[in-house]
């Protein structure tokens, strides 16, 4: 499973730049329903800025092999997650294609070490 983390870290890595790019192209899969974060008052940009650069870094920490990249990746899918969650009453497909991209990759992600993570 490692070299498949290391295939997650590069497609973070990748989907993280499209975003910061300013390119005309539609939300990448694992991040298409996060735009339900805007309805957040307050909060709402402030995540929207911050999911981009938390995928980003945690695609980094990945391909590195770092605990690190796991931790940020599992940081940036509970926010990818319950967005997908939020967002499955107003666009049910996209929030499904969302919430099955990132449970995979956190499949692959955590595979065999998941309890190291925990606090505790």
């Amino acid at each position: 499973m490692k070299q498949y983390r290391h295939y997650v870290g590069w497609g973070a890595i990748i989907v993280a730049a499209l975003n910061f790019l300013p390119l005309p192209l539609p939300a990448l899969p694992p991040m298409r329903s996060s735009a339900i974060l805007m309805l957040l008052p307050g909060i709402g940009p402030v995540l929207m800025m911050l999911a981009p650069m938390l995928l980003f870094a945690a695609g980094i920490g990945l391909v590195r092999g770092w605990d690190g990249g796991r931790k940020l990746f599992l940081a940036w899918s509970v926010i990818g997650g319950l967005s997908a969650l939020a967002g499955l009453q107003y666009f049910p497909m996209t929030a499904a294609i969302d919430l099955t991209i990132i449970g995979l990759c956190l499949l692959v992600v955590l595979w065999g070490d998941w309890r190291r993570l925990l606090p505790g």
